[in-house]
């Protein structure tokens, strides 16, 4: 049972990828704004049958929480904004820059060590994202500055964000943190919505069913990330490498469903960076 958080991160993980496909299929129905309001939304509902204890929760953890999802609120954003205008594989892989700045706080923030097996791991992963930049994708026109820092500010500020769980879990129940984060999660979205004054479709959400099951696998895999951190055992720098595993989804979407092209290529990018997650599991 003590590795079972492995497994919980390799599921979460896979979900994780499925979404970006989901993300890029929802926004050619809905804006992003209506999608991220109703996705969380959903996901809120979703979570109140498990929500019974979240009210017994200290006030400054509360706050902690809603920090953590006024970080994930702006990093969903820059994600919509990027996605929209690049191919789900090399965002996927681009997104892997996470990875660096996850590893950088855990090591840095929560003291973890960097040994050499996981800093193999963080070579290859890089070796992957910069030999998919050398190939140009069928959307490269759509890399502007701006849609690259809106790519990697998203990648920085999940890394910020999974660093809080594991500080937070530590002081919470899973339920009562997926609880307050969906409800800030879903009221600041909402906020978004009227500030920008934006017509919501109520037509257009309705057969969207890409937004359901976006927000399922947001709830099931949120409760199975939260618990392992949660596990004493775990380590973020490890979390963090697993989470990669996601790739493999993300590739496949493209290939299968959105004829992307030089997909063999970005398969062969996607084994380096999964050498480079297998290794630090496998040697510690």
């Amino acid at each position: 049972m003590g590795n079972l958080w492995i497994l919980f991160i390799v599921i979460y993980a896979l979900l994780k990828g499925s979404r970006e496909g989901m993300k890029k299929a929802a926004v050619q129905k809905s804006s992003s704004n209506e999608i991220l309001f109703f996705y969380t939304l959903i996901g809120l509902i979703l979570t109140l049958p498990f929500s019974q204890s979240a009210f017994a929760l200290d006030g400054i953890y509360i706050l902690y929480s809603f920090i953590k999802a006024a970080v994930c609120c702006t990093a969903w954003l820059c994600s919509l904004i990027a996605i929209k205008r690049m191919s789900v594989s090399l965002y996927s892989i681009m997104d892997l820059s996470r990875m660096v700045f996850s590893t950088m706080l855990g090591v840095f923030v929560l003291g973890e060590s960097f040994t050499i097996p996981k800093a193999i791991g963080v070579v290859l992963v890089i070796t992957g994202l910069l030999l998919v930049n050398l190939k140009k994708d069928t959307d490269s026109n759509a890399l502007t500055v701006p849609i690259l820092i809106a790519t990697f500010l998203n990648c920085f500020l999940n890394a910020v964000s999974g660093t809080m769980d594991k500080v937070l879990m530590k002081h919470m129940e899973s339920s009562q943190l997926q609880f307050w984060f969906m409800l800030f999660m879903t009221v600041m979205y909402g906020a978004v919505l009227i500030i920008r004054k934006e017509r919501i479709s109520i037509k257009s959400i309705k057969t969207n069913y890409w937004v359901p099951l976006m927000s399922l696998s947001l709830v099931v895999g949120d409760r199975l990330l939260f618990e392992a951190n949660a596990n004493p055992a775990s380590e973020v720098t490890l979390m963090t490498l697993i989470k990669q595993s996601a790739v493999i989804v993300t590739v496949l979407t493209g290939w299968l469903i959105y004829k992307e092209k030089h997909i063999l290529y970005k398969l062969m990018c996607t084994a380096i960076v999964l050498t480079g997650i297998i290794i630090p599991l496998l040697i510690k």
